[in-house]
């Protein structure tokens, strides 16, 4: 099977894990003790938007694009990964006449699982035997509940770890949304495959969940039980509806909807998919932030639309360094966290890290961490990654079938 390439996505997957390495950065400082741009949730501004929190002097200026940078980052990779799965499965589906779902669960495991089951086996075993992967705020957490994390994380389960323990495994709590993908990919080759109408088909699912989502968050407020509220959390986790938009991303795409394509490419909706970002970020009201992701879903989708689909798009990421790094942002979002948390420790040891978040070593702690994770991503990409990728194409891609005429 032909692998298809979208010029310019590996560029967007790179900014994605950017965005995601930014807020972490701020939140591993807030649990090892340090200053942070971080917005702790406080009773005086829940019902505030960003922008009166900040004129109120109750956080800075960055501390609001900080805090979400990391959720538009995850939410983008969502709607990526609804988009080009389900391309791919409808090209699949037409020039083979069927969806072979083994063959694409055999072609996902090899894809995700070593990384992850690599990552999952330092988290646990090696890295909280060194010092310099200590991380005080989480490890009074992880260590009474090592047994029942570690279980959940074996089974491909963190995000219902994260959402019954709350507070993730050192160094390896990103892994949460690993989980959210791998549970995806479980369903999704059916969701195709059985389909007669695939735009009704995901048009349903994205409501049904939204409305099940809206009945957690109703009921968890009036009836605000333990076991409601680890269902609550993971089913806002596990956005699935994000996927399912790119799907319908997608068959759009695949099905050369041209309404729908122009209304996207059109130049106000390029812009608008970038500045109501920041906007969004800093004016919605404090109660309304659990819908907010549904809005930049669509917009993160127009991007994508316009990057593989338009000519004449604003969005040009066909530069060559950004689509390596994009090539190796699965290592770079797997490691990141961990290279953080060591970083913090060395200036530690070396030149004394000062709590003042103003202070030039807090800049050095993002460029050194940066690099870190640059330099074992693509060390993991080239000598331990790259043998199940060549796996994969060569002996997890479909047939067509021979012709008996």
């Amino acid at each position: 099977m032909k692998k298809e390439h979208f010029k310019g996505i590996d560029s967007l997957r790179f900014f994605a894990a950017l965005a995601v390495f930014f807020t972490h950065v701020e939140l591993v400082k807030k649990f090892t003790g340090y200053g942070t741009h971080w917005i702790v949730p406080d009773e005086r501004i829940t019902k505030l938007t960003a922008l009166e929190s900040v004129l109120n002097k109750e956080v800075g200026w960055l501390s609001p694009l900080i805090a979400y940078s990391s959720a538009l980052g995850v939410v983008f990779f969502f709607v990526l990964s609804g988009f080009l799965i389900t391309y791919l499965l409808l090209k699949e589906k037409e020039n083979y006449g069927e969806i072979k779902v083994k063959l694409f669960y055999f072609r996902r495991i090899l894809r995700i699982w070593p990384l992850y089951y690599f990552i999952f086996i330092i988290g646990f075993f090696v890295l909280p035997h060194f010092e310099f992967f200590a991380v005080p705020e989480q490890d009074k957490f992880f260590n009474p509940n090592f047994w029942g994390n570690f279980i959940l994380y074996a089974l491909f389960m963190p995000n219902l770890a994260f959402s019954i323990y709350t507070t993730a495994v050192p160094n390896i709590g990103q892994s949460w949304s690993i989980g959210v993908e791998e549970q995806f990919y479980l369903l999704w080759p059916w969701v195709i495959k059985k389909s007669k109408n695939l735009e009704k088909t995901l048009i349903r699912i994205i409501v049904l969940l939204i409305l099940i989502k809206a009945l957690l968050i109703i009921g968890s407020h009036y009836y605000p039980k333990p076991a409601l509220l680890v269902v609550k959390k993971f089913f806002a986790m596990s956005k699935i509806e994000c996927m399912a938009l790119g799907g319908l991303g997608a068959y759009y795409f695949y099905a050369k909807k041209s309404w729908i394509l122009k209304i996207a490419f059109l130049p106000v909706n390029q812009v608008l998919s970038i500045v109501l970002l920041p906007v969004l970020i800093f004016l919605t009201p404090r109660f309304l932030e659990d819908i907010l992701y549904l809005i930049f879903a669509i917009l993160f989708l127009i991007i994508i639309l316009n990057v593989v689909g338009n000519e004449k798009s604003f969005f040009k990421f066909h530069f060559k360094p950004f689509e390596y790094l994009g090539k190796i942002s699965y290592g770079f979002y797997m490691y990141h966290v961990l290279c953080i948390v060591f970083t913090i420790h060395l200036l530690e040891k070396t030149i004394g890290l000062n709590k003042d978040i103003s202070t030039p070593e807090h800049l050095l702690l993002y460029g050194v961490s940066f690099v870190l994770s640059i330099v074992i991503s693509s060390l993991s990409y080239h000598i331990f990654e790259m043998k199940f990728i060549r796996w994969k194409d060569r002996i997890a891609q479909p047939q067509k079938k021979e012709s008996n005429v």
